[in-house]
């Protein structure tokens, strides 16, 4: 036996009112405004190329924008407010997670130290200086001891 009803979703918020050729009015706008920017960018470059492919492609380019503005949804969201989201979600700062001082990096810090420090010993400036909580330069350092 063959049933012939329509379904009917549970949400009727999920229903959209149908305007033009079944597209809703936001479709509708939209796509009226891809084919505004699209068209002319089809003239314009048809009378510069003279190459019809060209001039198509150009035209889904410029008219892409505004045909993915009334078609696309996410979660309810429309595309202008589900890109609001991802950008304000990118510039936030992550999550950092913890990461352990790499014992090489440890090493290669205290041989750069160790060579510094025996130039400082052979520039004649005294090494106790530097047990201090204030960081001055070493350059600093170095102008202090020759005057």
């Amino acid at each position: 036996m063959q049933q012939n009803f329509v379904k009917i979703p549970k949400d009727l918020s999920l229903i959209k009112q149908k305007f033009i050729f079944g597209l809703t009015k936001r479709q509708a706008m939209c796509f009226g405004i891809g084919l505004a920017m699209g068209i002319p960018a089809f003239f314009i470059i048809k009378t510069v190329t003279s190459n019809i492919t060209v001039a198509v492609i150009a035209l889904g380019i410029f008219a892409f924008p505004g045909i993915a503005c009334g078609l696309f949804t996410k979660n309810g969201m429309y595309l202008e407010e589900y890109l609001k989201l991802l950008i304000s979600f990118m510039r936030k700062p992550r999550v950092r997670t913890y990461q352990s001082k790499s014992p090489m990096a440890m090493i290669l810090n205290q041989i750069e130290y160790s060579k510094l420090k025996r130039k400082l010993i052979a520039a004649g400036v005294d090494i106790s200086e530097f047990n201090n909580t204030k960081k001055v330069s070493i350059i600093a350092k170095l102008k202090i001891k020759k005057q």
